[in-house]
């Protein structure tokens, strides 16, 4: 929902007269920032980076047309506000005039590249909004407690805390202080952040969950090391980042369960779906919410295919103003109108039904997701798939006799088809070779002894 031009000025000001949610960075310049091709010891490391969404943040087709978007509608004034987090280095030296990137250097242009989170010494309060404090002094800060480098190093605790992460995966409303993207409050509320796990726990480290101690070598030429972090920072975009990693994590989040009734005679069939957040240590699904895209699909079909039920529940935030209006954009927000996504560790339950068919009916439960929408995938100009995060399917019959034809008809069936695809007359072939080498085999042991 687009504002009036006279309530995008209001806005616009609102935004430019609150310096206390607006970004905290400080003013330097972009030459006290190395590329990562300077980081050949850590080639490993570097290369795990690369197609990372940290590596894409400036680049991001999706981000640059949500940016576009923003600042249309607040005649620029969330440019530098949004840029903060996605190439840091690039607002701290001046380098990004609006929407023009001709004047972004080499290392503004690698988005949250090694050099800027390896000066990262803290944050200042509120935690959130690019809220991290630089050195700029050209010490790598990291979380090996007894660095060994040819180039000046220190350890960091800070590196090993979520607040490291919540400096940017914290977004305040810059005009009036609404929490828009909370991923890090969202695990600071959870049972993760009270045993200690951390994101980079999940998020650097293989596979999904915590998979830790990941033993290796933070540099070439250094020394083994029990533990350290990698650097794919793989959540759930599969389209742009590490689809695969992306894949697993999400396939690895929730579980669901489908309850039925496995005989039902006639009538209605009640159907209870439950998702529980199993494997992610923040909300399902957590950032820019009214952008990600989560629901769940419910399908009945009867032995014909005609379709009994067919429902979707979404799983998203929903924006509204100050005029009680929704669904709104970011920038016009001031409120939640609702909020039906799933926290870490808990459970949403759904209930439906559907009229029962003569025969068996198929019940299919599916849980969705797209890091956006198919009309804003097809303006950025990318490819942004659907991922099965999740499914369940159960048949309903009309009696126990009905289940026990249909289980004899299916052993039956197969039985008689060959395995793995193989060609009848080679499976029938196998079955004779096999009865005359058995035949044989018991003539032999038949014989009487000479």
């Amino acid at each position: 929902m687009g504002k009036k031009p006279l309530a995008a000025l209001v806005l616009a000001t609102a935004i430019l007269a609150t310096p206390a949610t607006a970004f905290a960075l400080p003013s330097m310049s972009s030459s006290l920032f190395g590329p990562s091709t300077g980081c050949g010891c850590h080639a490993t490391l570097v290369e795990q980076w690369r197609p990372s969404m940290h590596a894409q943040a400036l680049t991001d087709p999706i981000y640059l047309v949500k940016l576009k978007a923003a600042n249309e509608a607040t005649d620029g004034a969330l440019d530098e506000f949004c840029n903060a987090c996605h190439s840091p280095i690039a607002v701290m030296a001046g380098e990004l005039d609006g929407l023009d990137q001709s004047g972004v250097s080499a290392v503004g242009f690698e988005g949250i590249t090694c050099d800027f989170c390896h000066q990262v010494s803290g944050t200042t309060e509120p935690l959130g909004n690019t809220s991290a404090e630089v050195t700029g002094d050209g010490i790598k800060l990291a979380q090996l407690k007894d660095p060994q480098a040819p180039h000046p190093a220190a350890y960091s605790a800070f590196h090993e805390t979520a607040e490291f992460c919540g400096t940017c995966h914290n977004v305040d409303h810059p005009g009036n202080g609404m929490h828009l993207e909370a991923t890090y409050t969202e695990w600071k509320n959870s049972p993760y952040a009270a045993e200690g796990i951390v994101c980079q726990d999940c998020h650097m480290t293989p596979g999904p969950g915590v998979t830790k101690p990941n033993p290796g070598k933070a540099a070439g030429p250094g020394p083994e090391r029990e533990h350290i972090y990698m650097m794919t920072f793989a959540g759930g975009n599969v389209g742009l980042g590490y689809a695969d990693l992306a894949e697993e994590r999400l396939q690895a989040a929730a579980t669901l369960d489908l309850e039925v009734p496995e005989f039902v005679a006639g009538g209605e069939v009640p159907v209870t779906i439950t998702i529980t957040n199993v494997g992610a240590g923040h909300y399902l699904p957590t950032g820019l919410t009214e952008v990600r895209q989560m629901w769940l699909e419910v399908v009945a079909t009867d032995e014909g295919g005609r379709e009994l039920l067919r429902t979707r529940r979404d799983f998203v935030s929903v924006l509204k103003d100050a005029e009680g209006e929704f669904p709104v954009e970011l920038w016009d927000a001031v409120d939640f109108e609702s909020d039906d996504r799933i926290p870490p560790k808990q459970s949403t339950s759904n209930e439906y039904a559907f009229p029962m068919a003569d025969g068996p009916v198929t019940v299919t439960a599916t849980l969705f997701y797209r890091s956006c929408s198919e009309e804003m995938a097809a303006e950025a100009g990318v490819d942004i798939p659907t991922t099965t995060m999740v499914s369940a399917r159960s048949v309903v019959y009309t009696s126990a006799e009905a289940a026990a034809d249909a289980e004899s008809a299916e052993l039956a069936a197969a039985a008689e088809e060959p395995p793995g695809g193989m060609n009848p007359l080679i499976w029938v072939a196998i079955v004779i070779a096999g009865a005359v080498v058995i035949g044989a085999g018991w003539g032999f042991l038949r014989r009487p002894e000479a």
